[in-house]
C-alpha cells in the first residue's frame, strides 16, 4: 500500500489554509490598530505644538507691545529715543496731534493684544480637549 503523506490529502489542504488566512487576518487587525494608535499619538502632538506656537506668537505679540509701549511714553514725556541714545537729554514739547495719536495707537495696541489674548484661550481649549 501506498502510504499518504501531508502534503497530498485534500482534507488537510483547506484547513492549513484556513489557518493561513485566520493569521493573516490577524496581522491585519494588528496593523490597523497599531496606525489607529499612531495617528491618535500624532493628533495629540499636533494639538500640543499648536498650543505651543499660539503661546509664542501670544508672547512675542506682548513684548512687541511692550516695546511700542515704552516709546510712547518716552515719546510722552518729551524725550525722542534717537536724542537720547546719542546723549541729549532736552525735552520736546509734546503737540495735541502727537498726543492724539499716541492714544490712537494704545488703543488699536489694546485691542490687538486682546485679540492675541482670545487666540491663545481658544488654541488652549482645544489642547485641554485633546488631554
Amino acid at each position: 500500500m501506498a502510504q499518504k503523506t501531508a502534503h497530498f490529502d485534500p482534507n488537510k489542504k483547506g484547513l492549513t489554509m484556513n489557518i493561513f488566512i485566520s493569521i493573516l487576518l490577524v496581522v491585519m487587525a494588528g496593523v490597523i490598530f497599531c496606525q489607529n494608535w499612531q495617528m491618535e499619538k500624532f493628533r495629540k502632538g499636533v494639538a500640543i505644538y499648536r498650543y505651543y506656537a499660539k503661546l509664542h506668537e501670544n508672547k512675542a505679540i506682548h513684548a512687541e507691545e511692550a516695546q511700542e509701549l515704552a516709546l510712547d511714553l518716552i515719546k510722552e514725556l518729551g524725550y525722542d529715543v534717537d536724542r537720547l541714545s546719542a546723549g541729549d537729554r532736552t525735552k520736546k514739547p509734546l503737540t495735541e496731534s502727537e498726543a492724539w495719536a499716541i492714544h490712537d495707537r494704545m488703543n488699536i495696541r489694546q485691542a490687538r493684544l486682546e485679540v492675541a489674548d482670545e487666540e491663545l484661550k481658544e488654541a488652549e481649549r482645544i489642547y485641554n480637549m485633546s488631554n
